[in-house]
């Protein structure tokens, strides 16, 4: 048993380089995958539209007048109130 534990020691030491090898290798693709994965989840469109509208917010915030933050102001009738609403 022993003999032939000492003749593959030297077939173990050529294997276990070329597992690392592979093993470095597969890692490297699912990392390259996974990065993929990540930078390809929100399109592209969305990702400016949503910028424009940060950096829209962000100006209105520190403008020195106040503003409007919606695209229209919303007038309300004076006639709609809470006690003419019907209740449930």
């Amino acid at each position: 048993m022993t003999a032939l534990i000492l003749q593959a020691t030297p077939f173990l030491g050529m294997i276990v380089p070329k597992m690392r090898a592979f093993l470095l290798q597969f890692l490297h693709a699912l990392d390259a995958f996974a990065e993929f994965k990540v930078a390809n989840a929100v399109p592209e469109l969305e990702l400016r539209r949503a910028e424009r509208e940060i950096n829209r917010y962000h100006r209105l915030m520190h403008a020195s007048t106040p503003r409007v933050i919606g695209r229209k102001p919303v007038v309300r009738s004076p006639r709609r109130t809470k006690l003419s609403m019907p209740m449930r």
